[in-house]
């Protein structure tokens, strides 16, 4: 029942290319017909050389020229160019598809899957698929001779077919013993490359503290332990092959011997032409052919499953479903944020991280959220941004629960600067261009004078057209950070989140964040989350989390005053 469902993707990415789809089956047909003609043809051209009949023998020798240089010449350019017009649009509308689907995935199928699994979904199953569907239509065509075979043993002998018949349902039981084991050994196999995969991109991810934590050799042992996993699948899908191999062809060498034998003794007893027994004998060769086609594409099969399996299950939302928004548009945001009696865990077998969270941020103002580790305040910012639902209780903004908007309006409204900003690895200029398409220089460098990072962007050999490196690696953390929020500047919304945003910087680029900060909460709301609590001294409100709710609220100067669980923190702080 899976597998009809993950085929049925099959049907509708062909959809619009049937009509190409059959023609190239229509232009493969005749490269298999031809085995039936020229064998016929080179049987008349044996029996007219064995008469002695030279016209006739140079006539069939043309005739087969002239047939394989139609089917295997002239139709060769139109059919490949066919099937490479397939090939391309099959793969570019699947892959888009699966890649907009996982871009619609909640944030737990990120922390189920990995990096790596879905990278393999998006790239080694889409293709793979192709491949295996072009051999499904060569199997197709190549079952012709099978036909052909059978309509001709039916007309010449009883025995013929009967023998026909043994060997096809032999193949058949043989065939069916071997590929489910070699299905189960392929799935294997994509559960260990996912596992590798992941392994990698977070290893490579990492480098920098792969090798400044000596740790280079368990690395490796964790790959090779993988890879020794993998390397056992395939060699035992490959005893399987060998062995269905194995006793595949030496049942055909004995179907072999008794269709020649029966066919020689047809013809000596007048029974059967001669061109008739070399077209015999030519088909029970190629009949070899289809049945170690036949087992390739059973293994092969397999994979093709496997991976409309896995795909399907992203397309379909067989084990996520999509995130799901509202339908309301926010217009003008003032940017009052309330969190209104909030819960929330992150799985029904753990503890509840927020336990009635209750705290308004108003406009053009500085609120600051602090606690210990483990209390929930990163949990805040995954349910603003929606990367995760409260489990009860409402957030709001402006009074509009945020479940309620579309998600345009939600991230046009909210943004964040990380502790560790992502930027992608390709210039500064670009990395704004993909927020805003056709941003100009001149507007970009506006947005980084404000973020106080316009001077050493300028100071660069390459200015804005500076690559930046995979994650931003070429850039200290002042300078991401500054960038990320020159980023948000032009994307202009009313809330801006910080999280951590000073907690790993040097004082120098720390005092440059401050500066923004402050800059921006003239006309923005602003949510702070700080570990340094030095950082947020200025803040206009300061929250004090524990266990899940706020315990305590007030400016800096009130809060060492009225409560013991800030002054331990900042007391804490002071004295490191």
């Amino acid at each position: 029942m899976k597998n009809k469902k993950s085929l049925k993707l099959l049907f509708k990415y062909f959809k619009g290319n049937k009509g190409k789809l059959f023609l190239y089956t229509l232009l493969l047909v005749p490269v298999y017909i031809v085995g039936t003609i020229a064998a016929y043809i080179w049987g008349l051209a044996i029996e007219a050389t064995i008469n002695k009949d030279i016209n006739s023998l140079l006539l069939y020798l043309f005739i087969g020229t002239v047939v394989y240089i139609i089917c295997y010449g002239i139709l060769k350019y139109p059919r490949d160019y066919i099937y490479n017009k397939l090939e391309f649009s099959f793969i570019k509308k699947m892959s888009t598809d699966l890649y907009g689907k996982v871009l619609k995935m909640p944030a737990k199928a990120f922390e189920d899957m990995g990096v790596g699994e879905i990278t393999n979904r998006l790239t080694s199953d889409t293709g793979n698929i192709m491949s295996l569907i072009r051999q499904i239509i060569f199997l197709l065509c190549e079952g012709l001779i099978v036909v052909v075979l059978f309509v001709l043993s039916i007309k010449v002998s009883w025995l013929l077919t009967l023998e026909l018949l043994i060997f096809s349902l032999i193949v058949g039981v043989i065939t069916n013993y071997y590929l489910p084991k070699i299905r189960k050994s392929q799935e294997n196999i994509k559960d260990d490359s996912d596992l590798y995969s992941k392994k990698i991109t977070e290893n490579i991810y990492g480098i920098r503290e792969v090798k400044a934590l000596n740790i280079k050799k368990n690395s490796i042992n964790n790959i090779k332990n993988i890879l020794d996993r993998v390397y056992k699948q395939q060699i035992r899908i490959e005893g399987f092959r060998n062995s269905l191999d194995t006793v595949v062809t030496i049942i055909f060498f004995v179907l072999r011997l008794a269709m020649l034998a029966t066919a020689g003794v047809l013809v000596i007893k007048g029974e059967m032409a001669y061109a008739l027994f070399i077209v015999f004998n030519n088909y029970i060769w190629e009949l070899d052919e289809v049945v170690e086609s036949l087992s390739e594409f059973g293994s092969n099969y397999t994979k093709l499953t496997v991976s409309l399996n896995r795909i399907d299950e992203i397309l379909n939302n067989r084990n996520y479903s999509d995130e799901v928004f509202g339908n309301v548009t926010l217009k003008n945001p003032k940017g009052v944020l309330t969190f209104d009696r909030v819960h929330f865990k992150y799985s029904e077998e753990e503890n509840e991280v927020l336990t009635g969270l209750n705290f308004v941020a108003n406009p053009n103002s500085i609120t600051a959220i602090v606690g210990r580790s483990g209390n929930g305040k990163s949990t805040i910012y995954n349910l603003l941004l929606r990367y995760f639902d409260s489990t009860k209780g409402k957030i709001l903004i402006d009074g509009i629960d945020i479940k309620d908007l579309t998600e345009e309006s939600l991230r046009n409204t909210i943004s964040i600067v990380r502790q560790e900003p992502f930027l992608f690895n390709e210039t500064i200029l670009d990395n704004f261009r993909l927020v805003k398409k056709n941003i100009t220089l001149k507007e970009v460098r506006e947005v980084c004078k404000k973020a106080y990072i316009d001077d050493y962007i300028m100071s660069l050999p390459r200015k804005y057209n500076t690559v930046i490196g995979e994650g931003g690696v070429n850039l200290s953390g002042g300078q991401k950070q500054r960038l990320a929020i020159a980023r948000i500047l032009l994307l202009n919304t009313k809330i801006v989140l910080f999280d951590e945003a000073t907690s790993a910087l040097d004082n120098e680029s720390q005092e440059y964040i401050k500066k923004s900060i402050f800059d921006l909460s003239k006309n923005h709301t602003v949510i702070i989350i700080a570990h340094r609590l030095s950082t947020i001294e200025d803040a206009d409100v300061i929250n004090v989390i524990e266990n899940g709710k706020i315990v305590d609220k007030g400016t800096h100067k009130e809060l060492l005053k009225k409560s013991s669980i800030y002054r331990k923190l900042y007391s804490k702080e002071m004295n490191e």
